[in-house]
């Protein structure tokens, strides 16, 4: 067991052609951007940028903020039920693999805590921030990528990067006392040298705080130095008139002190290649939503960029973002009045801040003082139709009817160009705290299915929850449910039911009806895409995948540990392929000689360690 309670027993090494991986990573195009995916190109080939410079990267961090992309539409790294390595090298992956038999690789914090405080999982490539030795390369992180959580404890918050073959912890700062931080950081090269900084913005008692860490990680044989870095926060900027997280009109939530917290965006505003902090806030003195923008440099900023102010509603959305053609951009958001149910929609200019669509009513709301429950969802750029202006989805939280089945939450998708209205339809019960997830079936850059996750109470004396999860054909006028399924959250408390992580996709079986990966309650969730049967999918995933404790963050997915397999990092828990993985010992220390020094003609007896870096027992014999 490793010092995370690794779910397997694993040996802390790496095989040395995970070196030339990280070669071939910064050598070949292809390996370079092996984030991206075909849904991601929905976002970019559509549009030609007129700009001087080129338009900043939104994947060069593997999973660099909440839902990936600023858009917040569901993009994947290639892969495939035929990729991976195989029987080849890591080294010739192009495709990664996919998991069909899952299995909790490791988690960080398996006490009867909820892990991470996050609402989102980030992955980050922190190999130019680590200073190590030659001979302990492999031991501190070499080829592999990095989770960073924030988790908390009765007194304090703490910042930490996990290694993501071993769930070592490899880089820890103490926050101090803050409120629950919910509100994912972004990752980012902030001044283009390679090293990764960290961009936090949460609330304590008395303000909204802004902050920029650039981690250094150090390492030796002995293990990483994990303490002492307080001095590598960059800047930090407080404002006592903002906070990121407000209370929620829902009883449940406010009777267990969670917040509406919204999350940040990282977007390039101007197209210039930089991008800029996007802040979803409720002032304290007004109680008015405010959306607020900070250029960031490696300086402290005095102000934000531009602050604009939303006259209607009680809860701000997440923001999202999508550019409407070659020069502008927009940043898009809903607010939802607590008292009413009313909502409306807004678009902010991206560069300028100004105030495109004003006191904009969604029609179609429910009257309801009850929302949102823990989270108001945001938009989700998508692409619907052959032009090149993007569209977006809405989602109105609200159940009509409660528990009764007919009238749960109501996506809308509408022009992002125009407040014209394509289609709205209602999911079969429930009430949606997450948002949904567009897919490309057939490949031809146009979004035809939607998926979604909601929760309803099964009882009017009790808060016993229920989850659902579907999709919807979008690509006609008026939206055809396929299938929906419900979920129980398997062991935990009542909101552990509260389905606060969204979708991701993964083809798991090669055909178009990619499959739904659904975190929900204690458990990890498959969906056979064409029917919603778990059973076709595979036998490991015929049931759901029992997790060490509440799974309220959105998943996050990369390649981890270097293996040509993707992993899913959900908080502080990572899902693997359960499969035996064969490598020698790290650094060059699998093979010895006997005698050390021979003399001509002697007998040598060379022998060769290897350890088992995966996640199943293996028990047969190893030819090498």
């Amino acid at each position: 067991m490793t010092s995370a309670n690794a779910m397997s027993a694993r040996a802390n090494s790496r095989s040395i052609f995970m070196l030339l991986l990280l070669l071939l990573t910064s050598l070949s195009p292809l390996m370079v951007h092996h984030y991206h995916d075909r849904d991601f190109t929905i976002e970019t080939d559509n549009t030609s940028y007129s700009g001087s410079a080129e338009p900043w990267d939104p994947i060069a961090q593997p999973w660099g903020q909440y839902s990936r992309t600023p858009t917040h539409n569901g993009s994947m790294p290639i892969h495939g039920p035929d990729g991976g390595p195989g029987t080849g090298s890591v080294n010739d992956v192009s495709e990664y693999g996919i998991i069909d038999t899952p299995v909790v690789n490791w988690v960080l914090d398996d006490s009867d805590d909820y892990g991470s405080d996050l609402y989102g999982s980030l992955i980050g490539d922190f190999s130019n921030s680590i200073t190590t030795t030659n001979a302990a390369l492999e031991r501190c992180g070499q080829g592999e990528l990095f989770a960073v959580i924030v988790s908390s404890d009765t007194v304090s918050s703490k910042l930490s990067i996990v290694s993501g073959d071993d769930a070592k912890l490899a880089w820890q700062v103490d926050l101090g006392a803050t409120e629950a931080i919910r509100s994912t950081p972004v990752l980012l090269d902030v001044n283009g040298d390679g090293r990764v900084e960290i961009l936090m913005a949460y609330d304590t008692s008395s303000s909204l705080e802004v902050e920029m860490w650039s981690p250094e990680l150090s390492c030796s044989e002995s293990g990483w130095e994990k303490s002492g870095h307080e001095n590598e926060k960059l800047w930090s900027m407080s404002d006592s008139d903002y906070r990121i997280g407000i209370q929620s009109p829902h009883f449940a939530s406010t009777q267990s002190d969670h917040k509406s917290v919204t999350q940040p965006l990282l977007a390039d505003l101007e197209l210039d290649g930089s991008p800029e902090l996007v802040l979803s806030l409720v002032n304290e003195n007004t109680n008015d939503p405010t959306v607020v923008s900070l250029s960031l440099t490696t300086s402290a900023p005095t102000s934000f960029d531009w602050e604009v102010v939303l006259d209607r509603g009680t809860h701000p959305s997440d923001p999202s973002w999508g550019a409407l053609d070659s020069t502008n951009t927009a940043i898009v958001l809903t607010t939802i009045d607590s008292n009413s149910g009313n909502m409306w929609i807004w678009r902010i200019d991206g560069a300028s801040g100004s105030l495109d669509w004003e006191r904009v009513a969604i029609s179609g709301t429910d009257s309801d003082s009850d929302s949102p429950r823990l989270r108001l969802p945001g938009p989700v750029i998508v692409q619907l139709d052959s032009d090149s202006a993007p569209e977006m989805i809405l989602t109105i939280p609200t159940d009509s009817n409660g528990r009764t089945p007919g009238n749960g939450a109501k996506f809308i998708a509408m022009e992002m160009t125009s407040t014209s209205e394509i289609f709205n339809f209602r999911t079969p019960n429930g009430y949606a705290d997450t948002q949904p997830l567009p897919i490309d079936t057939d490949g031809d850059s146009i979004h035809d299915r939607l998926c979604w996750v909601t929760w309803y109470s099964e009882s009017s004396v009790s808060f016993n929850r229920k989850g659902m999860a579907g999709c919807h054909d979008i690509s006609a006028t008026n939206p055809i449910k396929e299938w929906s399924k419900d979920m129980q959250r398997g062991s935990g408390n009542d909101n552990d039911e509260i389905g606060v992580s969204p979708p991701i996709w993964m083809d798991l079986d090669g055909d178009q009806y990619y499959e739904l990966i659904v975190p929900f309650g204690q458990r990890l969730w498959a969906f056979n895409g064409e029917d919603g049967i778990s059973s076709a999918i595979s036998s490991g995933w015929s049931s759901p995948l029992s997790m060490p404790h509440r799974v309220w963050a959105s998943p996050a997915v990369a390649d981890m540990d270097g293996d040509g397999v993707l992993d899913i990092l959900i908080g502080d828990t990572l899902v693997s392929q359960l499969v035996s993985d064969f490598a020698p010992m790290s650094d060059n220390r699998g093979i010895s000689f006997n005698p050390n020094q021979p003399d001509p003609g002697d007998l040598v007896t060379i022998t060769g360690q290897f350890s088992n870096i995966g996640t199943m027992d293996n028990e047969d014999d190893l030819d090498v």
